[in-house]
């Protein structure tokens, strides 16, 4: 008991940390999972903008952009520069732009200017013109990228905002950069376009890991319980080793002290007792050595059932004439006891199915174990009768009766029960597994004072007979 609750507890203790294991992996992949399908909805976000730009700054005519800036080098010059027709149409080209990809934020040509060292403003769009101003908090990488262009890798703050920026040169035919377009989406725009995806595929991994999780975690389950009862059977088994070896040892230990008793006996006197005193102990150590016997062949033979090297072999059989031989077999002995054994077994029963040597040592060693629990006026009777497909043998005996904590019992080895009667206790344990090995059913029903009934069932050979 001790081994099997320690087994259980450590089985249970696993499946905690199988448990914990599978949860933290679970929110360590969820964690980089999100963080990961961000990352890769913000670079295609940042490819899109890029793509953007760079189509819009192609299109902008960069000597006719230069010319603008010329014309009007500083914020003084904004009013005039709104005005002038070339702005216009810049600013019209990415207002378009902004409109086809949905975008409402604010979009602005920069240019360098060298002899203030600073980057200006130039053509926007959106609500404040910009026009000549300096742009302050410039983006990271803005420089660098001023001359090539490309997406701003990482979100970057300004006094209205988190935003993701590309960039994308203008250019003269002569590949000289007059200025640059930028163009900006909100951050939180992206995300929250963004998460809706995100956690969309994200409840699905999930759903797909717990199903996984389910599985491995009832798979280590269906492990550890097999493994525990392994543990348990072997415990079991190591029970019944000790308690046979207990058994044996005790049932060997009579006759074996009785046949050591009297022969030494005989040995010491062998010039003094008489012939009658002689014959007494010889036989005496005669029935001593039978008892012998009897328990080694049936431990043998309950060895050979239990590990089904003995196979049935089932053929037609006449259930009628078997029970009236086992019957007349045990006639002396049971008048030996004064107990009236009877058959009531007709001879229109069909035929059976079964091993013929095995179902007889069946019979035997129930009729045995009545007569060994009746006396002196009682009766047994075996009997037979159809039931459905099946014929029901059964043995009733009017003996003493086994109690109901016994009952459930009476199929162990070695089991002799609250009335301590002589016996290896091996019978019924025998019968037990042979009508096993038949895929037979049986059934004992008894009360103390009034008797037992053993009832067991034998499949009819060919059609069934309904029971009349």
């Amino acid at each position: 008991m001790k081994t099997s609750e320690t087994s259980h507890n450590s089985s249970n203790r696993i499946l905690f940390y199988t448990l914990f294991a599978m949860v933290a992996m679970a929110i360590f992949i969820a964690i980089s999972f999100y963080r990961a399908q961000l990352k890769l909805f913000q670079d295609k976000e940042l490819h899109k903008l890029d793509c953007i730009a760079s189509a819009v700054s192609y299109k902008i005519d960069a000597a006719a952009y230069e010319k603008l800036i010329d014309k009007y080098p500083s914020a003084a010059f904004a009013d005039s520069a709104y005005l002038d027709p070339v702005y216009q149409e810049i600013r019209m080209q990415m207002d378009m732009a902004r409109m086809m990809n949905n975008i409402d934020e604010d979009w602005h040509t920069v240019a360098y200017d060298s002899t203030l060292n600073d980057f200006l403003f130039g053509v926007n769009v959106g609500e404040e013109p910009l026009w000549g101003r300096s742009f302050n908090n410039l983006p990271p990488d803005f420089t660098s990228h001023y001359q090539k262009g490309g997406a701003i890798q990482h979100p970057y703050e300004n006094e209205d905002g988190t935003w993701l920026s590309a960039i994308s040169p203008i250019m003269t035919s002569d590949g000289k950069v007059i200025g640059v377009l930028k163009v900006d989406e909100r951050f939180d725009s992206f995300i929250d376009v963004a998460q809706d995806q995100i956690f969309i595929n994200l409840g699905l991994m999930l759903c797909v890991i717990a199903l996984i999780g389910t599985l491995m975690f009832l798979s280590v389950k269906s492990i550890l319980r097999s493994q525990e009862r392994l543990v348990i059977e072997r415990q079991e088994i190591e029970d019944l080793r000790q308690e046979l070896i207990a058994n044996v040892s005790h049932d060997l230990r009579t006759p074996l002290a009785s046949i050591h008793g009297y022969i030494e006996t005989i040995l010491m006197k062998k010039g003094t007792l008489d012939e009658e005193r002689m014959e007494k102990y010889l036989n005496t150590t005669l029935r001593s050595t039978d008892k012998l016997r009897k328990l080694v062949d049936e431990l043998f033979e309950l060895s050979k059932l239990q590990s089904k090297e003995k196979k049935p072999s089932p053929e037609p059989l006449a259930i009628n004439d078997l029970i009236c031989d086992v019957v007349n077999e045990f006639k002396i002995d049971a008048e030996e006891k004064e107990v009236n054994i009877t058959a009531d077994a007709h001879q229109s029963l069909p035929q059976v199915t079964a091993d013929i040597a095995l179902i007889d040592r069946v019979l035997q060693n129930v009729i045995q174990n009545s007569i060994k629990f009746c006396g002196e006026g009682d009766k047994i009777e075996v009997s037979a009768r159809i039931a459905g497909s099946h014929i029901a043998v059964c043995v009733h005996d009017t003996g003493t009766g086994i109690s109901q904590e016994d009952l459930p019992h009476i199929f162990d080895r070695f089991h002799k029960g609250q009335g301590k009667k002589s016996g290896t206790g091996l019978g019924l344990a025998i019968v037990r597994n042979i009508l096993d090995l038949h895929h037979s059913k049986y059934e004992v029903k008894s009360r103390i004072g009034e008797g037992t009934s053993f009832t067991f069932y034998l499949p009819i050979s060919g059609p069934s007979v309904t029971e009349s």
